[in-house]
């Protein structure tokens, strides 16, 4: 099961105990989620150069 919260380093623990979090939990701290200037991966374009996968 998968459950997203979003909060600030001050109610994150609120969120969680709220949401019934009992177990091992991915907690990310910054800007890693931010939606500004985020571009999508560039992984599986088809102009993608990978260094040790021949095209």
């Amino acid at each position: 099961d998968q459950c997203f919260l979003r909060g600030t380093l001050a109610d994150i623990r609120d969120q969680v105990k709220v949401a019934g979090i009992t177990r091992t939990a991915l907690i990310l701290v910054g800007r890693v989620l931010a939606t500004a200037d985020f571009s999508d991966s560039r992984l599986y374009a088809s102009d993608h150069h990978h260094l040790l996968r021949p095209r």
